[in-house]
């Protein structure tokens, strides 16, 4: 099997930024319930935009105006939303098309640096207040319908748009309305794409909710931090201080160069990721660290691959664990073997053929389905 030990040109990570500091501590607070965190979240933001006042506004009975519903600071902001001016600071919170609320801090100061928090936050305040709303539910079967639709909906809102002709594509299939599972990637300016692909231990909203701040702090984290390694390890940390008891993150994380087929990756706890190359030899990427959120000092080995032509597969155990109707796993050589009894087609459309062939007559989904792949193929982005 191919192996390489060419160089990548990789970001060196800064020192830890006040804004990750900041998105550590309000995702502290937030932890137990927006209603019990809200007004010191809110005060931290006033304090680090230097704003004169904060407030956060939903929607009101109508369902259509925002009203007013938490205010901190020494002027008191009206209780419909302001008019947005130059020195006001407007993020709004959203699930999909759906407004959740509007946060509002008057007379504040910005950067540009700002911004990965701001989109970060924005995801942290729409699961806390949808876990809220979904509690206030539960006694109401069909409002816990909705509402984990609702839920449902905002975790398709956190999965990455499609980029066109990029090499890079994933799905994610819930076996239940909600999901642990996650996947990510994106463009840099230097042309690298970052990729995530993660796994929270547990079901329901709460494992929902971790899934959201782990895919939150890699969005966030991967636009500075090209190592594999401090990023799962900057991760690692933010998850211990605020996960609860018990609950863990498998992930897998890396940076791919489109231009070389060079690629740099880490793996804490999850699946081993494959590579298959043009010669049909396979790869695999065990994780040499336990999973995100058990140990608080926890450095995976990044591991450095020329795909030279090649397909990277990473995928949950959703996958592998689909069970035929015989009581047995697809498992890691059956996923090869699917994947090899149509050579003739693109990767992504062999992908689209083996769902098609797990979603017929004998085999039973176990768990949520993740699956992020990269072509290095001359037509990878064409499909």
């Amino acid at each position: 099997m191919q192996q390489s030990s060419a160089p990548i040109a990789v970001d060196q990570p800064p020192p830890a930024p006040p804004q990750l500091a900041l998105l550590a501590q309000l995702a502290c607070d937030l932890t137990p319930g927006i209603d019990a965190g809200l007004s010191v979240a809110l005060a931290r933001l006033v304090g680090h935009f230097g704003a004169l006042g904060g407030a956060l506004y939903e929607p009101a009975r109508d369902g259509v105006t925002l009203a007013r519903r938490t205010h901190v600071g020494p002027i008191e902001l009206p209780l419909r939303p302001p008019e947005e001016t130059p020195d006001s600071l407007h993020i709004p919170i959203n699930a999909m098309d759906r407004q959740l609320g509007l946060l509002v801090l008057a007379q504040a100061r910005r950067s540009a640096a700002d911004a990965p928090l701001l989109e970060a936050l924005a995801g942290h305040l729409a699961w806390a207040i949808e876990a809220r709303n979904l509690s206030a539910r539960l006694h109401n079967d069909s409002g816990l319908r909705q509402e984990l639709e609702v839920a449902a909906e905002l975790q398709r809102s956190l999965l990455p748009k499609p980029i066109p002709g990029a090499p890079v594509f994933g799905l994610n299939r819930p076996v239940y309305e909600v999901s642990g599972d996650f996947f990510d990637f994106f463009t840099l300016p230097s042309g690298r794409i970052p990729f995530a692909l993660g796994d929270v231990s547990g079901k329901g909203i709460k494992s929902a909710m971790l899934m959201a701040k782990a895919a939150s702090l890699f969005r966030c984290l991967a636009k500075t931090i090209g190592d594999p390694t401090e990023l799962l390890r900057r991760i690692n940390e933010e998850i211990c201080e605020t996960a609860s008891r018990g609950m863990f993150v498998t992930m897998v994380a890396g940076v791919y160069e489109s231009s070389t087929g060079l690629m740099r990756l880490a793996n804490a706890g999850h699946e081993p990721p494959m590579v298959r190359y043009p010669d049909r030899s396979y790869r695999t990427f065990p994780a040499d660290v336990p999973p995100l959120g058990i140990l608080p000092d926890l450095r995976p080995k990044t591991v450095e691959v020329a795909l030279g032509g090649g397909e990277f597969y990473v995928f949950s155990d959703g996958l592998t664990e689909f069970r035929y109707s015989k009581g047995e796993d697809l498992g890691v050589e059956g996923l090869v073997q699917l994947l090899e009894s149509m050579p003739e087609k693109t990767q992504h459309d062999r992908l689209v053929t083996l769902l098609a062939e797990l979603d017929g007559a004998g085999w039973e989904a176990r768990d949520d389905l993740t699956v992020l792949a990269i072509d290095d193929s001359p037509t990878g982005g064409q499909s």
